[in-house]
């Protein structure tokens, strides 16, 4: 039997704060049972939602950061101020192996940046890309880049593909 895997969530992340991420948690651990999540961000603002979400509660860990990253920071200002952020806590977690992968719905260029620096990249993968899964009528596709890296050139590009094959082969099994 494997074991439960865990996602790093930084509830501090995007518009909504901790009102949509907990809730969003809640509709996944109900869609999946099995999921655990591992919750970073203000603990009085966490567990204010998770009142809310006794799927969740039931037994998430929460992880209390003073800092957050917001949406008008440059992913240059983040860099100083991850370590102590909920997006950098949730980050570090995969680095660490305490959970599987880390989730935000924040600050998308900080995002990148507080994982290349923090998780690196594979050998021969210059720098990560934003994968989409399409679904078609056929099957799913996974599409890369999505417009977010403004300056690419070829290399990038055989490198994004690489990425994408290997996603479509592992995860989708195709």
């Amino acid at each position: 039997m494997t074991a439960a895997p865990v996602i790093a969530l930084d509830v501090m992340g995007g518009d909504g704060g901790p009102a949509v991420t907990i809730a969003a948690a809640e509709i996944a651990r109900t869609r999946h049972p099995d999921i655990r999540f591992r919750l970073y961000g203000r603990e009085d603002a966490i567990r204010a939602e998770l009142a809310k979400a006794p799927l969740v509660a039931r037994d998430a860990v929460v992880v209390h950061t003073d800092g957050e990253i917001l949406g008008t920071d440059k992913p240059s200002q983040v860099l100083r101020r991850a370590r102590h952020s909920s997006m950098g806590l949730a980050v570090d977690a995969v680095k660490a192996g305490e959970a599987q992968a880390a989730v935000s719905a924040g600050n998308t260029g900080a995002l990148m940046a507080i994982a290349k620096l923090g998780l690196k990249t594979m050998p021969g993968i210059d720098r990560p890309a934003l994968a989409a899964l399409l679904p078609t009528a056929k099957t799913d596709s996974v599409m890369l880049d999505l417009g977010a890296n403004t300056e690419c050139d070829s290399e990038n590009l055989v490198q994004f593909a690489v990425m994408g094959a290997a996603f479509a082969r592992t995860v989708l099994g195709l």
